[in-house]
């Protein structure tokens, strides 16, 4: 019987030894965040940070702030004060290197953004005079509830239609009578002239002529018309070599005759089609 009470002390011993490790895993942890991007240990989240694999820049550093301290406040002193201050100290750097992240890289960066906050700055201050400027028209008294229009005089009655055909027709008589005795210039009326040119029948004409006359063949230019010196001879000239072009490819359609160019731009034969 003097075993037993040994027996019994053993599993106490055990669940001793268990509840000293448990405690001493929980104070070994980190806290646990949840972030934007991130869900966590606290460590583990400033090991990937170092490593690059989490973006630090959308993180919100109030947010891990908040957790943290509920964290510490929800341990009930059951953290070491060693194990807080490593909290801390991750905390630390995690701030670090979010300042580092936003802070400019360089003066000339530096420079930029000051420039650039002067100009929100003077987007917020012009936004306020915005504001303030509408808050003073709105606080201004608005026609038709605090402040009433005057009555405006009646219109003119408007005039009768009848009234106003005939003070029409009155004009008119005053305007025709003014005008009797004057002599009306009719305008002339400008008709143009068409010049006398060398027409597609007339060429006709003469190329049927010349064909009766010479079975041989016959050159294109002996075809057209004798031209006197004048102002316009170069003008009925090429209406003349057109207007004989023109009749001969008729003919030649017709199979009255053959057209012959030996050489590009080079004379044109009219000839008696061959048997």
């Amino acid at each position: 019987m003097g075993e037993a009470p040994a027996l019994e002390q053993e599993p106490a011993s055990g669940e001793g030894q268990g509840r000293d490790a448990n405690d001493a895993a929980r104070e070994d942890a980190s806290p646990h965040l949840r972030v934007e991007g991130f869900e966590g240990p606290l460590d583990f989240l400033l090991e990937m940070v170092r490593r690059q694999r989490v973006d630090l820049g959308p993180l919100s550093i109030l947010t891990l702030t908040d957790q943290l301290v509920g964290a510490i406040e929800n341990s009930g002193g059951g953290i070491r004060l060693e194990r807080r201050a490593d909290w801390l100290v991750m905390a630390s750097q995690l701030l670090l290197l979010k300042a580092q992240l936003l802070a400019p890289a360089n003066p000339a960066a530096a420079e930029e953004a000051k420039e650039e906050a002067k100009q929100r700055l003077a987007q917020l201050d012009e936004l306020a005079r915005m504001r303030a400027g509408a808050a003073w028209l709105a606080a201004r008294p608005q026609l038709g509830q605090e402040v009433l229009a005057r009555g405006q005089a009646d219109p003119p009655a408007p005039r009768p239609q009848a009234e106003l055909y005939v003070a029409f027709l009155e004009a008119t008589l005053a305007m025709l009578e003014s005008r009797e005795g004057q002599v009306t210039e009719v305008p002339s009326t400008y008709r143009l002239t068409p010049p006398d040119l060398w027409r597609v029948s007339d060429a006709a004409q003469r190329i049927a002529s010349l064909l009766e006359q010479h079975r041989y063949d016959l050159p294109l230019e002996r075809c057209l018309p004798f031209f006197p010196a004048a102002s316009d001879r170069q003008l009925r000239f090429r209406a003349a070599l057109a207007s004989t072009l023109v009749a001969s490819l008729e003919f030649a359609r017709d199979g009255s005759l053959l057209l012959e160019q030996t050489q590009p731009f080079g004379s044109i034969i009219l000839a008696s089609p061959r048997a």
